[in-house]
């Protein structure tokens, strides 16, 4: 039992100080472009995935280096269900079209912003929850879900940025309300794509600089969540009834 533990902790503190260095590097050192600064061109936004690589390559070196029991795929238990999630941000912002400083054409402009937020969810997802959530899993999933809130939230160097303690403490509980979340959506459907899907909705809200830049508007953000989430759950509820109707099937 204290071999496993010490294993544990090993593969642990492997994946997060690969993430913390990344992040760091990426808000205080590389200086990613401000994708709602025109002079960078409309395609800078994808820069800013950078911050974002360090969970992804933390998990997969330690998946590569220990090849842990348990981890999610990114399909999950249905490639074209949780591929549909993830495409729902760009078709929704698509439609709609998004006004910007670029000269490009608002709509196509909404479908980068999609596949943006998508690219840079599934990074971050690999990690928190593909990886790390799998780390306690013989915990209660409560308990499982507050645990990865706290590392998600010290990786985001918040704390550095010269906030209040009540901005801080508002900060912390919403990374860990969002935990609880995407932490459930990953137990329930056992695929990365889908908990990256709901990890957009933390960052159309604006509670990430870039998106309430480029965005500004609290209303529009709001009704895209509120769209995006509509369909979500409908896809999620599909992807129950097909689960339902196979196991039904396999035990004719």
């Amino acid at each position: 039992m204290p071999q496993r533990l010490d294993r544990t902790w090993i593969r642990i503190a492997i994946f997060y100080a690969v993430a913390l260095s990344f992040s760091y590097l990426a808000r205080f050192w590389w200086h990613t472009s401000d994708p709602s600064d025109p002079t960078h061109g409309p395609l800078a936004m994808y820069l800013h995935v950078v911050s974002a690589l360090g969970p992804f390559l933390g998990a997969w070196l330690v998946w590569i280096l220990f090849r842990p029991e348990a981890r999610l795929s990114y399909a999950g238990t249905s490639l074209p269900i949780s591929l549909s999630m993830l495409a729902v941000p760009a078709a929704v912002f698509g439609a709609m079209g998004v006004d910007n400083a670029y000269g490009l054409n608002p709509h196509l402009f909404g479908v980068h912003l999609g596949i943006w937020i998508a690219l840079y969810a599934i990074l971050e997802e690999t990690g928190w929850r593909g990886y790390l959530q799998q780390e306690f899993r013989d915990r209660p999933a409560l308990l499982r879900y507050v645990i990865v809130g706290l590392f998600w939230y010290a990786w985001h160097f918040s704390f550095l940025i010269g906030h209040t303690v009540s901005g801080e403490i508002l900060g912390l509980g919403m990374v860990v309300v969002a935990a609880i979340g995407i932490g459930f959506v990953a137990d329930r459907t056992h695929s990365i794509f889908a908990a990256a899907s709901f990890h957009v909705v933390g960052n159309v809200l604006g509670t990430t600089h870039e998106f309430s830049a480029l965005i500004p508007s609290s209303r529009t953000r709001l009704l895209v969540v509120l769209v995006c989430v509509g369909i979500w759950l409908a896809m999620m509820r599909v992807w129950k009834m097909r689960e339902n109707r196979m196991a039904a099937g396999a035990r004719a």
